[in-house]
């Protein structure tokens, strides 16, 4: 069978009436590559860390023991979805041990001395201050808005607890940090930096709140 490339002499071509023929390139173009996307997932590189040359914490003995953060994913290694593309972004990445990490570096900045430990060691007897936490939220989403802009938009909140040493009682804060960006593409550099800036961020306020309530204070060769 011999296929029909004209009618009525006018030579066939994909034309709806009304739509230009670019945008119907576009279009399809577009349609494609998201077909091709469906059950891919998008993978999130680097380590979760403090800007290059910050400030090292001071060499005096500790204040405070820094617990791994408790943190439940919905799945194992998924932080977000890029809902445009049907996929999930995935981060290989400790969430609870990388905020940890965080808020210990930037007290440790801010001239506290402090530990790192897992969550299940028990109180260090020369370390007056025990602070601990719960990550609520770590991820990143990618949605289309307004025809071809993407936004990407990323959440982390955060709960920690200082305990021992002058507190009658423990004292808990909270702290919720979002950042956003626009793209025409959903990128892995994109969506890691936006999450790694809401982290910081997020760790940043808790430290920062901290040492505004008087739980810790900078060692005399810190500041």
């Amino acid at each position: 069978m011999r296929r029909v490339q004209q009618h009525f002499g006018v030579p066939w071509r994909w034309t709806v009436p009304g739509v230009p023929r670019r945008f119907l390139l576009l279009a399809c173009t577009m349609s494609v590559l998201a077909a091709c996307t469906i059950g891919n997932r998008l993978y999130l590189s680097g380590e979760l860390a403090r800007p290059a040359g910050a400030r090292k914490a001071p060499a005096a003995p500790p204040q405070a023991v820094v617990l791994d953060f408790a943190y439940v994913a919905e799945e194992p290694g998924v932080v977000g979805r890029d809902f445009d593309s049907v996929r999930p972004i995935e981060w290989k990445g400790d969430p609870g041990k990388a905020m940890a990490d965080l808020v210990a570096g930037v007290l440790g900045e801010g001239g506290v001395a402090v530990v790192r430990a897992a969550a299940e060691t028990p109180s260090l007897d020369n370390v007056p201050i025990r602070i601990s936490g719960n990550l609520r939220r770590f991820e990143v989403n990618a949605r289309r808005r307004g025809g071809v802009k993407i936004v990407t938009e990323a959440t982390v909140a955060l709960s920690v607890t200082a305990s021992g040493g002058s507190l009658s009682s423990p004292l808990s804060i909270g702290t919720t940090i979002s950042n956003s960006d626009e793209g025409v593409f959903v990128t892995p550099e994109g969506a890691r930096d936006v999450l790694f800036a809401s982290a910081n961020a997020a760790a940043e306020e808790a430290a920062r709140r901290l040492l505004d309530a008087g739980v810790l204070a900078p060692a005399p060769s810190g500041r």
